[in-house]
């Protein structure tokens, strides 16, 4: 049995340690493209979740300002359904010191949270 050494040696190939820095070099690649994707998706829910509560808050304001052409000074709490989520909005009307003019602020928030997803402010001039 005559092995020609040459021949086992000039093969092309990896080594186990070339192997392994790669399955390294891959691994901290995906890991850091995943917190990516995570981060990404996290922020998508944070937009939709602001999006849903200014709509809701343009609502009210709306409301508020329908009602009567000068708000009435106080605060109102209420519970709103929209986006398949319920809502607990906040609607205070402040004096200024300006005499004509009013503060209507308008926080809309998960019942539950602790602060609002959502505070708006808005001015009403009386006519």
């Amino acid at each position: 049995m005559n092995f020609n050494h040459k021949r086992f040696t000039s093969q092309g190939g990896f080594t186990l340690v070339e192997v392994l820095v790669a399955l390294v070099i891959f691994g901290v690649i995906a890991a850091s493209v995943l917190q990516a994707m995570q981060r990404s998706v996290r922020q998508q829910r944070i937009m939709e979740e602001r999006l849903a509560a200014n709509w809701v808050a343009q609502q009210i304001l709306s409301q508020v300002r329908l009602q009567t052409p000068w708000p009435p000074l106080g605060e109102k709490k209420e519970e709103v359904s929209f986006a398949q989520r319920e809502w607990e909005v906040t609607a205070r009307v402040e004096a200024t010191s300006e005499e004509r003019l009013r503060h209507i602020v308008i926080e809309v928030g998960y019942p539950e949270a602790e602060n609002p997803t959502l505070t708006l402010d808005a001015w009403a001039a009386q006519e």
